[in-house]
């Protein structure tokens, strides 16, 4: 398995947009990559214009399909155009393992 936990800051005048386009994601990613075990979007209570993700992948090929779905590539140009600044991405390796969607097993 493979996570990933990825914290991004958006420009105060895209957090609405970034925020509709991440929820649309999110149910796509849900419905249709059985091998994403996770993947979740946090709002930051202190900043709303920042945006935690974290993602589970079953494993390299999970993921690697994940950022080539067609609705992932659709939204991405629009997505990354909202961000302010760089993401700080960490690749991190689970202890234990998950069931589908993130309830821990």
């Amino acid at each position: 398995m493979i996570a990933i936990l990825m914290t991004v800051r958006v420009k105060p005048d895209k957090a609405e947009r970034f925020a509709e386009l991440i929820t649309q994601l999110r149910k796509d990613v849900h419905a249709g990559e059985p091998d994403t075990l996770v993947f979740q979007v946090l709002r930051d209570r202190d900043d709303a214009n920042r945006f935690h993700f974290v993602e589970v992948f079953a494993d390299e090929a999970a993921k690697e399909r994940h950022a080539n779905m067609p609705y992932h590539l659709a939204m991405s140009e629009e997505g990354w155009a909202c961000l302010d600044g760089e993401p700080v991405i960490r690749e991190c390796e689970p202890l234990g393992s998950f069931a589908r969607m993130g309830e821990m097993q």
